[in-house]
């Protein structure tokens, strides 16, 4: 028969041991598993800059707009995929602008545009750019 001293022994091990338990894997859920995917830093290898030109053109409802664009490739890998198609991007950054009313080039709407000219350069070249950074950008 057991005394009291290694029944309680017994059950302050167990309990020490659950809480350490419940404790770790909370913690683990809070810093590994955030709720927010935006929560995780995301490590981004920086590539290089390559600037791709000015461009002026209308916009839809006869507005126009002057911008200075530049492009970050993915790595250093990704400088001759995306000069080597400069024309086609060229072509497809026009066709997108050119799409757009004054309304669609407002600053608080610029991160979607961006967005949507990234997405169709990367049709261009594979993947291989990361943003877009208008150096300058006006418009009337």
């Amino acid at each position: 028969m057991l005394n009291r001293k290694t029944i309680l022994a017994i059950f302050l091990a167990g309990f020490l041991g659950s809480m350490i338990g419940v404790i770790g894997t909370i913690s683990a859920q809070a810093f590994l598993f955030p709720k927010d995917p935006g929560e995780r830093a995301i490590v981004k290898e920086e590539g290089p800059i390559i600037p791709i030109g000015e461009f002026t053109l209308n916009l839809q409802g006869g507005a126009f707009l002057k911008a200075q664009i530049s492009v970050e490739g993915m790595n250093e890998k990704s400088e001759d995929a995306i000069v080597s198609k400069k024309a086609v991007i060229k072509d497809r950054i026009n066709t997108v602008l050119s799409s757009k009313s004054i309304q669609d080039v407002q600053p608080e709407v610029r991160e979607k545009l961006k967005n949507e000219l990234v997405e169709q350069l990367n049709e261009v070249t594979n993947n291989n750019v990361q943003d877009i950074f208008f150096e300058s950008f006006v418009y009337q």
